[in-house]
């Protein structure tokens, strides 16, 4: 009879592990639903960030290539107006142009 009531016992208590178990694995999956959900959020927005950050690069060697145009541009007409005999830096001193005869 004692054993019968011990037995009884050991399963109510096992029965109540059960429940917890289930209780943790059921908390368990509504943590790793949360966190794939999260995962999947953030990868879409480093994927749409890292468009941006390839679209800022390209816009800077764009920029980079036309400062490039323009500093070359700059230099031949400053050699232009070297061999013209304009002083570009004294007429920029006063901040008047050279008078150019044709």
């Amino acid at each position: 009879c004692s054993s019968d009531l011990y037995n009884q016992r050991l399963e109510a208590f096992l029965s109540r592990l059960q429940a917890m178990a289930k209780e943790q694995n059921e908390k368990i999956e509504t943590v790793n639903r949360e966190r794939k959900y999260h995962q999947q959020n953030a990868g879409q927005e480093l994927n749409v960030l890292s468009a941006q950050w390839r679209e800022l690069c390209l816009k800077n060697i764009e920029i980079e290539e036309a400062c490039a145009k323009i500093n070359n541009h700059l230099e031949d007409l400053s050699k232009e107006a070297a061999e013209r005999g304009w002083n570009l830096d004294v007429s920029m001193e006063n901040g008047s142009l050279p008078h150019v005869k044709y």
